[in-house]
């Protein structure tokens, strides 16, 4: 597995949030209501029987049926990154793993090899209305992001994840070796027997 999944998907991360992207919005829980709602007025309005039995039915059956499928969206079709977390639904991709972000798709280019590589995330395929976006990672292994705004995420991951492999701790391994190499004065034959040449 390239990345973890957290104890409680959902839940917002901690410290800031340099992209998000939810699923569909709770607003669309009020559509079938608000559908019925124009349909008994429109009874009234034209002296018909209102068939409010009918009516009441339908719209708490499609609102919950609603509710049900906007959760689920909101969950699996959730997307953050952070300055050291990339979360696409329940799933979650340290930066510090992915070596590149691979350039997107353009008209006339030839199918790169991660355009089949598995989806980040529960679903095997990227949703409709959603573009990829192309990761290598440090096991040589390439995964797909996906969003709403490809261009954005990949601008925003690009950005990310040159300050994860910019940040202070990739620099303590250089300057260790520096000081080592030039250390001079008696130590010098423990340094000659420690070199690998």
């Amino acid at each position: 597995m390239p990345a973890s999944e957290p104890e409680r998907p959902g839940l917002e991360p901690e410290g800031p949030v340099l992209f998000a992207e939810d699923g569909w919005s709770w607003a669309w829980i009020f559509a079938a209501p608000l559908f019925c709602a124009s349909a008994a007025v429109f009874e009234l309005a034209t002296g018909a029987p209102v068939h409010w039995l009918m009516l009441t039915v339908c719209a708490v059956a499609s609102a919950m049926c609603h509710g049900v499928m906007i959760a689920a969206t909101r969950v699996h079709g959730r997307v953050r990154l952070t300055p050291s977390t990339y979360i696409q639904g329940t799933e979650e991709l340290e930066l510090d793993r992915i070596e590149e972000v691979l350039p997107l798709p353009g008209d006339g280019r030839p199918e790169a090899s991660w355009e089949t590589a598995r989806t980040l995330g529960e679903l095997r395929e990227v949703p409709r209305r959603r573009r990829s976006v192309g990761l290598r990672l440090d096991t040589g292994g390439e995964v797909r992001a996906w969003t709403r705004d490809p261009v954005a995420l990949h601008a925003a991951l690009e950005s990310a994840v040159r300050s994860v492999g910019t940040g202070p701790g990739t620099d303590s391994g250089t300057d260790t070796g520096t000081d080592t190499s030039s250390d001079t004065g008696t130590g010098t034959g423990t340094g000659a027997a420690a070199d690998p040449a």
